[in-house]
């Protein structure tokens, strides 16, 4: 008996049937989907690069080599630079916590916070530990690491080939469309990547500077942590100046004022100079989207899904706007 043979609500059964075994199979599965995911959105990253060197005529294959070098070579240095020092910062911050709530306390007059119970949750600097251990702990092994490169180099290398892969799977009319649409997922999540690194290094650099001109105590973290927490649209820059205002209040009350002052300088610079030249060479999305995709990332799959959230968001509005303008060309 053929499907189409059987009555509408046999038909209706097996689809919910389908449907639900398919979501479960997936949830098994989600940590090799998200290697995947961050395997295709490196390789998103990396094919400008690797087109620029094929430009100049260099082989694929040593473009590809002379990419990995170079955003591996990029991250060796920034981790050797930056990571020992914030964590430091980091440990000194959390181990002084206590001290510095009971310095608010008298600055401020009143119980702002109850240091008996800082002392017991952060007593002998523990919390750096636990800290470090789940932040880093979702990057599982070497395994998990050398997968996702060997993932994005095949992906590069072969980029022709897996689309015509994939566009096999359809019927010829539908063939061309979605290797189209393939070539703008991937340049989508490229081009907003690429902005937001951009971006985040350059408020880092410049929060940095005027933090430690200014003589605020975990300048380095403070600056960091500005640098992170721009990928939020809107609350990113109020929630990194909370702490920075708050150590500046502890040293000296006008210090506080001058660093309030500061962070407002760089959003506004940021939201009117910076952001429009960056995007304007890349590819920019609705902030609310943004910020509905990173809570739903985080909710979904922690620290893994806020980064690969709004890469994945880029490519879903673009799957819709593809969808809705071929509807609107056949209609």
């Amino acid at each position: 008996m053929k499907f189409a043979d059987l009555d509408y609500s046999t038909k209706v059964i097996l689809k919910i049937v389908f449907t639900v075994l398919v979501v479960a199979f997936l949830w098994v599965i989600r940590d090799l989907i998200i290697l995947f995911l961050l395997a295709l959105i490196l390789a998103s990253v990396m094919e400008p690069m690797v087109e620029y060197f094929n430009k100049k005529r260099v082989p694929k294959a040593v473009s590809i080599l002379t990419v990995y070098i170079i955003v591996l070579g990029a991250v060796g240095v920034v981790v050797y630079l930056l990571i020992p020092p914030v964590v430091e910062q980091f440990k000194q911050f959390a181990h002084n916590l206590p001290h510095y709530a009971g310095l608010l306390q008298e600055k401020l007059g009143t119980s702002f916070f109850e240091t008996e119970n800082l002392k017991n949750l952060f007593a002998g600097g523990n919390v750096s530990g636990g800290f470090l251990h789940s932040t880093f702990g979702v990057f599982n092994g070497a395994l998990s690491f050398i997968t996702v490169l060997a993932l994005s180099f095949y992906i590069v290398t072969e980029e022709r080939g897996m689309k015509n892969s994939i566009s096999d799977l359809l019927p010829p009319q539908h063939q061309k469309f979605t290797s189209n649409l393939i070539d703008k997922i991937q340049k989508k999540m490229g081009l907003w990547i690429l902005g937001q690194l951009i971006l985040s290094f350059t408020i880092f650099v410049v929060t940095f500077i005027g933090l430690k001109l200014l003589g605020v105590q975990y300048a380095l973290f403070l600056a960091l942590l500005a640098g992170v927490l721009e990928i939020i649209p809107y609350l990113g820059p109020i929630l990194s100046a909370v702490p920075a205002s708050l150590f500046a209040f502890i040293q000296s009350p006008p210090l506080a004022v001058a660093v309030i002052v500061l962070y407002i300088i760089i959003q506004q610079t940021e939201n009117y100079l910076l952001v429009p030249k960056v995007m304007e060479k890349t590819v920019g999305m609705s902030p609310l989207v943004v910020l509905v995709a990173l809570l739903v990332g985080f909710q979904l799959a922690g620290i893994i899904g806020f980064l690969i959230a709004v890469p994945l968001a880029g490519a879903i509005t673009v799957v819709i706007h593809e969808f809705l303008d071929a509807r609107q060309a056949s209609s």
